[in-house]
């Protein structure tokens, strides 16, 4: 179904939501690769070792995720149809990224103390993200001017 005429709105709201939830991430990302000795020392004793011992696949996962989300948001905006594959790059490192989550010695601990919030909405936006933007893509709202 190609519609003609001006964007939805319901489009641009969502697109945003995307744009802002993934410039979060990147965010996230570079306070977590800039982290200096003392902010590490600021970290609880648990927290020190779950990042020492976090693999760097799980890092380079989480740079892929961030990156590729935040692209594909503003793909998305452009209305270009590279943004669906971008936000399924994204998913697909997020998946990456929260397996290790599973093989860390202590992260369930730590979750269980701190709350599920973050581990559960980044899989399920991911996830919504991506279809989002195949669905957009389906229906004609990307790759055209108007």
């Amino acid at each position: 179904m190609t519609q003609t005429g001006k964007m939805p709105v319901w489009f641009w709201i969502a697109g945003i939501f995307a744009l802002l939830w993934n410039a979060m991430g990147v965010l996230a990302y570079a306070g977590d690769i800039m982290m200096t000795a003392a902010d590490f020392a600021k970290l609880t004793e648990q927290e020190q070792n779950l990042y020492a011992n976090r693999p760097y696949w799980a890092t380079a996962a989480f740079a892929v995720a961030v990156i590729a989300g935040f692209l594909g948001s503003v793909m998305l905006l452009l209305r270009r149809p590279i943004a669906v594959r971008l936000f399924l790059l994204s998913l697909l490192a997020v998946l990456v990224q929260f397996s290790s989550y599973f093989i860390l010695d202590g992260y369930a601990e730590y979750i269980s103390k701190d709350g599920w919030f973050m581990p559960i909405s980044i899989p399920i936006l991911a996830i919504m993200f991506f279809l989002f933007a195949r669905w957009s893509e389906k229906n004609g709202l990307l790759g055209r001017s108007g």
